[in-house]
């Protein structure tokens, strides 16, 4: 999933604290001006799953379990907000060189308010550094490029939604673009899936953050199954430093809108993630 989101704070009081990022794990490095920073996250699933279980070049099983996985998040970022991401996925139980899998992105993004991002990810499942026999290493046409504008609201409003004063609220609004995407119902590729989002993250204490993002597809036939109306995450980072350690639930799955038929919040369909930003 994009997926488009992340956070950070400052630890001066009475600064923008609150980051919202274009790529999510964006957020793991925000407070680092290393041009090259590292992080190591242990993530698991709430609730047992159907997961899709690579044995080898040609052979995989579909088992029911909890879905642990360690990943190892890696930026490098040559000038300004300028960076390229790299996050590898091993998981911790049927572990072999074919089910080891990773995601990236790179772009310009900016976290203060009154910018704007250009971020291309690919957040798919399908990018392997085994690949099964005739397909790929990674399908970069199946990443979404995503613009994006982010923004404080009126202090008039915003004195209102803070509970303290320290904190922050920061929001965006954005366009993504898929050139091409596999569609269930035609069991095949399509192209040009197009939707727009708008999220906002708020920071309590420095220290505790909510982020919420919508979505909506203008051609509803191209949101799929686990494409999300919404996401939501909560958690708490002991500082924006290396070396820091955070805790957050994340939930990244084809949630719903209450209004709709098929409403859900998918709550125990979201992961825990433990993090730990590498010291250097």
């Amino acid at each position: 999933m994009f997926s488009v989101c992340g956070w950070a704070a400052d630890t001066t009081p009475n600064q923008p604290a609150v980051r919202v990022f274009t790529s999510p794990w964006a957020r793991l490095f925000s407070g680092s001006e290393s041009s090259f920073s590292a992080a190591l996250t242990y993530n698991s699933d709430l609730a047992r799953h159907p997961v899709y279980v690579p044995t080898g070049s040609d052979s995989s099983e579909i088992r029911d379990k909890y879905n642990q996985r360690l990943l190892l998040s890696m930026q490098y970022s040559p000038m300004s907000y300028f960076f390229a991401n790299m996050t590898v996925r091993m998981p911790l139980q049927d572990t072999n060189k074919y089910s080891t899998d990773f995601v990236y992105s790179f772009g310009y993004d900016d976290w203060h308010p009154g910018t704007f991002s250009l971020v291309y990810g690919n957040y798919n499942d399908n990018n392997h550094f085994y690949p099964a026999s005739g397909d790929r290493h990674t399908y970069f046409e199946q990443g979404a490029w995503t613009f994006a504008y982010k923004f404080s609201l009126p202090d008039s409003v915003e004195k209102h939604l803070l509970i303290n004063k320290e904190d922050a609220l920061i929001c965006q609004v954005g366009y993504s673009y898929v050139p091409r995407y596999y569609s269930l119902a035609d069991s095949g590729i399509k192209r040009n899936k197009s939707s727009l989002l708008a999220s906002c993250g708020y920071t309590l204490l420095q220290h505790y953050f909510l982020r919420v993002s919508s979505f909506y597809y203008p051609d509803s036939q191209q949101q799929q199954p686990w494409d999300y109306d919404y996401t939501y995450s909560i958690g708490y980072v002991s500082s924006y430093l290396p070396g820091a350690v955070s805790v957050h639930y994340d939930n990244y799955t084809g949630t719903r809108y209450p209004w709709r038929s098929d409403a859900n919040a998918n709550f125990r369909r979201g992961t825990i993630n433990l993090s730990w930003t590498l010291p250097f």
